[in-house]
C-alpha cells in the first residue's frame, strides 16, 4: 500500500475517491485519536492540491516542529518566518483560501497571535509518518482580537484540532490546521 500524507487522504475524500469509512479507517492506523479524526472530518469541506515530498528522518520532524511550536509561544516571529519555505502553503480551516508564500502565512499568524491572548497549545499526540508530523492539540485562550467574521468578545475558548506539517528541505511546505470553526463560532458569539 502506497504511504499518503494526511492532506493527499483529505484530497481523496473531498474528492470522493476514498469512502468515509477508509478515510476513518486509514487515519487511525496511522495513530490520529478519535477526536482528531473528528476535526480532520469536520473541516473536510474543500478540493486542495497536494504536492509529493521527500522523506526526512523521524526524529528530525519532531525535533524540527519542538522547535516551532517554542518560536510560537515565546512570539518569536522572525523565527517563525524562517521555519517557512518561501513558497509555503498553509491551509485553516477557518479560511476560504490556503495562504501561499511566507508574508502571507505570517501575516495569517500575527491575526491569530493577537487575537487570542493568554492562549495555550497543548499537544495531545503526535506522530510522525512519512513526510508528516500530525498534532492533535486542545487551544485555550481569551478571544480579544478580531477573526474573520469574529469581532474581540473576550470570551474565553477551547478547541480541539490537528495541526499537519510536512517539511522540505528543513522547511515548512505545508500546514494544514483541522479544526471545527462551527464550534470555535459558539464559543465566541454565545450568550
Amino acid at each position: 500500500m502506497q504511504e499518503n500524507t494526511i492532506p493527499e487522504l483529505v484530497d481523496a475524500f473531498r474528492n470522493k475517491r476514498l469512502s468515509r469509512r477508509q478515510f476513518v479507517r486509514t487515519l487511525s492506523t496511522m495513530g490520529i485519536s478519535a477526536i482528531g479524526i473528528s476535526a480532520i472530518m469536520a473541516a473536510s469541506s474543500g478540493p486542495v492540491d497536494s504536492k509529493p515530498i521527500q522523506h526526512e528522518d523521524a526524529t528530525m520532524h519532531l525535533q524540527r516542529h519542538d522547535q516551532h511550536i517554542m518560536h510560537q509561544a515565546q512570539g518569536n516571529t522572525s523565527a517563525l518566518h524562517n521555519d517557512y519555505a518561501e513558497d509555503a502553503i498553509v491551509e485553516d480551516s477557518m479560511y476560504d483560501r490556503p495562504f501561499v508564500g511566507r508574508t502571507t502565512i505570517m501575516a495569517r499568524k500575527n491575526v491569530i497571535i493577537a487575537a487570542a491572548s493568554d492562549s495555550i497549545i497543548h499537544v495531545t499526540n503526535r506522530t510522525v509518518h512519512g513526510d508528516q508530523v500530525s498534532v492533535e492539540w486542545v487551544a485555550t485562550g481569551i478571544h480579544t482580537g478580531d477573526l474573520p467574521g469574529l469581532p474581540a468578545s473576550g470570551r474565553s475558548f477551547s478547541i480541539h484540532g490537528v495541526t499537519v506539517v510536512i517539511r522540505r528541505d528543513g522547511k515548512i511546505v505545508r500546514e494544514s490546521l483541522y479544526y471545527d470553526v462551527a464550534e470555535l463560532r459558539r464559543q465566541l458569539i454565545r450568550a
